[in-house]
């Protein structure tokens, strides 16, 4: 893969907390939700910016999880 290449990512979460995960992630990424898992997907035209892209969706996801299992 070239660093000029497009991209496109797809996770898939089962959790819990699928609900306020989603709703954290709202901002941050095309977010779909069924009953407990969540989809998170990203494309981008080039890899680089999904590089950047997708740490920043990890970061939020990360955050909110963290500040999830704070409060339970």
């Amino acid at each position: 893969m070239k660093k000029s290449d497009s991209l496109k990512l797809t996770l898939q979460i089962n959790s819990s907390y699928a609900s306020s995960l989603e709703a954290a992630l709202s901002t941050e990424a095309e977010v779909s939700r069924s009953e407990d898992c969540i989809t998170v997907e990203e494309s981008e035209p080039v890899f680089v910016d999904m590089r950047a892209r997708w740490n920043t969706v990890m970061r939020g996801l990360s955050a909110a999880y963290d500040a999830l299992k704070a409060v339970d």
